[in-house]
């Protein structure tokens, strides 16, 4: 009973103390909770997006699975203590927050505010700062922080994604 009560109240401290929730997008606000859809690509970057989306089907999709998805898809496996008063409205309001911001339910080109290129970007830049997922996420999913050889895998396809993307210089 006392380790039940412990990981409630384990639980409630996590979700509403204010962890440093580093967004993709330096924290920039959303008024709307609607994604966009992936922006129009140009013709010659069609066929990047196609290879970009091959490599993240096979390579980095399952790594996404366990530590993204919950937030970044349609796909939310809610936690165990969801349904308590004020966690209900803490995690549906984080969700809405991440898939304005990116959502990875339909493959790559992910739904975003963005461009597939300043998503890749972004990507990297959480991924190499370790600020996804956030702490207080992790804490309560064991397993869904990145490994090191995760973030190398995660790493390597978004630099390749980013060669495929960017204009020649």
């Amino acid at each position: 009973m006392k380790f039940g009560v412990g990981c409630l109240s384990l639980a409630v401290f996590l979700a509403i103390t204010p962890f440093n929730l580093s967004f993709a997008h330096e924290g920039e606000v959303h008024t709307s909770g609607k994604n966009q859809q992936p922006t129009a690509l140009p013709q010659s970057s069609i066929e990047a997006a196609k290879l970009i989306n091959e490599s993240y089907r096979v390579n980095v999709e399952l790594i996404f699975r366990k530590s993204c998805f919950d937030c970044h898809s349609a796909q939310t496996e809610f936690p165990w203590y969801k349904n308590f008063p004020g966690i209900k409205q803490l995690i549906a309001s984080d969700i809405a927050e991440a898939r304005t911001h990116l959502d990875m339910s339909k493959g790559f080109p992910f739904r975003s505010h963005s461009s597939p290129l300043k998503d890749l970007e972004a990507i990297r830049k959480v991924v190499g700062e370790e600020s996804m997922p956030p702490v207080r996420y992790w804490m309560l999913h064991p397993g869904s922080k990145l490994k090191n050889e995760e973030r190398k895998i995660v790493f390597d396809w978004v630099n390749e994604g980013l060669k495929h993307l960017s204009p020649a210089r």
